[in-house]
């Protein structure tokens, strides 16, 4: 299989910002097929004229990268990644994790690139939608990267991979854009702990209620230079 083609970049465009939990709280199943079928016959398809919620086209977004024959984060980088996450100073670490981020496909880059802008811009509204680039790592690391969860020696770094994804959110104008290093509150990565089951709790999503009401995607969005909303 060849390279993520650019015109799937399409997909995040036109999704909410505000919508409270939006990439972890569940939208309905057949739309979200339907959004996937519709999607591989038009890439141009009209989700407003669809009639699906907001949470439907974040599922069928995390679907398709679940669904693509090699994660977006290419797996013979993700032991180059797990190390430079180990590294203790924090401006080191992130200039390292950067150097290996220039190593992608041109076309992975540039759709990486892509989602990480429009997570970090999600994560700006987290007082409304209550997700954090914390919560959001812990939605789509897995989605992103792919992992062997019957691999007991991987899951005992489970916690490291989240956060590499976690750092990509957070610092996404210094990855992407030249901007300066962002502080912020978690800035080394925790060692694993030395029983793999300590994990399971801090991989749950927070358990947030759902929308009282499901928000359709609207017909006038205000976009902005880089067409992420």
């Amino acid at each position: 299989p060849g390279p993520l083609p650019l015109r799937r970049r399409r997909r995040p465009t036109l999704l909410g910002l505000c919508t409270e939990g939006l990439y972890r709280v569940s939208g309905n199943k057949t739309d979200q097929d339907n959004i996937q079928k519709q999607f591989d016959q038009d890439h141009n398809i009209n989700l407003v004229s669809m009639e699906v919620t907001v949470n439907a086209v974040a599922g069928a977004l995390k679907a398709f990268f679940a669904d693509l024959p090699d994660p977006l984060i290419p797996y013979s980088l993700h032991p180059e990644l797990l190390e430079a996450a180990k590294i203790p100073d924090k401006t080191e670490r992130l200039h390292a994790l950067k150097e290996i981020v220039k190593k992608f496909h041109p076309v992975n880059y540039d759709v990486f690139r892509y989602v990480i802008t429009h997570l970090n811009r999600v994560s700006q509204q987290n007082k409304i939608n209550l997700m954090t680039a914390d919560n959001l790592s812990i939605c789509f690391w897995p989605t992103l990267m792919r992992p062997d969860f019957e691999n007991r020696e991987f899951l005992s770094t489970t916690k490291i991979h989240q956060s590499v994804v976690e750092t990509f959110i957070q610092q996404c104008q210094f990855f992407f854009y030249n901007g300066e290093i962002v502080e912020t509150a978690n800035t080394v990565a925790p060692p694993p702990p030395s029983n793999p089951g300590q994990l399971v709790e801090s991989m749950v999503p927070l358990q947030l209620p759902p929308p009282l009401q499901p928000q359709l995607i609207q017909p006038q969005l205000q976009t902005d230079p880089l067409g992420i909303i």
